[in-house]
């Protein structure tokens, strides 16, 4: 053993155990990197980020009839401008013996959509709604050419009234 061996262990055994150390992970030089899985961008690609309400709902604003314009965040994820985006509200109640009723519908176009924009899409304001203990939102963006994954472009809500009774 020379002296340069002997001073390390010696540091090692009677300096360092009171000291904390550090740990790293690092990836041996010899070792083959693994590929990492990727996913490109698609030409074409809608979303309905959400959903929002002006003013905020509240059970007496529906209860009343008072009016609410529904607001929903559309995003442009693809990489092209797209044009005239058609996006689409329905308002449903249930109703047990048919299925559900529509009770408003509207639908917005948005003239162009540029690539990676997010857009707030307002709609008319609706009041006088038949009362309801729930209601159901569906918004769905139209898949524009060339779009292949829609499984983002249609959300669904489920709006739930509480009276204080």
């Amino acid at each position: 053993m020379n002296i340069k061996t002997v001073v390390v262990l010696l540091l090692v055994l009677v300096v360092l155990p009171g000291c904390t150390s550090a740990v790293e992970v690092l990836q041996p030089a010899a070792a083959t990197p693994q590929a990492v899985a990727t996913v490109a961008p698609c030409a074409h690609e809608l979303a309905v980020l959400a959903v929002d309400f002006d003013p905020p709902l509240n059970s007496t604003r529906i209860l009343s009839g008072g009016g609410v314009t529904l607001l929903v965040a559309v995003e442009n994820r693809g990489l092209s401008e797209e044009k005239e985006v058609s996006v689409s509200a329905r308002l449903l109640a249930p109703n047990d013996q048919t299925g559900p009723r529509e009770l408003a519908s509207e639908t917005v176009y948005v003239k162009s959509l540029a690539a990676g924009e997010v857009r707030v899409v307002r709609f008319n304001q609706v009041s006088q709604l038949p009362q309801h203990e729930s209601y159901q939102l569906v918004v769905q963006i139209k898949p524009v050419a060339g779009e292949t994954d829609t499984a983002d472009n249609v959300r669904s809500y489920d709006i739930v009234v509480h009276t204080d009774n």
